[in-house]
């Protein structure tokens, strides 16, 4: 019996150690990435606040989401002079999420003018996106 009760502890424990984990640096604040979306209503007016937007569907139970977040800290990092970024709860935005068809996340989407010009499914590469960031910024 004590083996069986030692092996729910380890279980307990094990999964309050990954949740922990994985929610590390969520929280965190960013002075390169605007605080997340959390509304339908705020992600019109996070999108029409300047020129170039670039916004990350995300969630917090999602794990390639959790592993994009310093490489999208990073592109922000390097371009936010330039381009508002931000983050994208999908759990909160249920029309956005179904309004841009976000069926598999992470999600980056860059706007211009409140128009999608650009899209990445899935976990993509940051130097991708950095050159695509570049190239849309040469165009102006």
């Amino acid at each position: 019996m004590s083996i069986v009760r030692n092996i729910i502890i380890f279980s307990v424990l094990y999964s309050f150690c990954i949740s922990v984990s994985c929610t590390q640096g969520v929280d965190k604040k960013s002075k390169y990435i605007y605080p997340t979306i959390e509304s339908d209503s705020a992600f019109r007016s996070a999108i029409q606040s300047q020129k170039y937007v670039v916004v990350d569907f995300w969630a917090i139970w999602c794990r390639p989401c959790q592993l994009f977040l310093s490489e999208y800290e990073d592109i922000a990092k390097k371009f936010h002079k330039k381009i508002a970024f931000y983050k994208l709860d999908v759990e909160q935005c249920p029309l956005t999420v179904q309004e841009y068809g976000t069926k598999m996340i992470p999600v980056i989407i860059i706007y211009k003018n409140g128009k999608e010009i650009k899209r990445y499914v899935g976990l993509t590469a940051k130097e991708r996106i950095i050159i695509d960031l570049e190239e849309i910024l040469k165009k102006e």
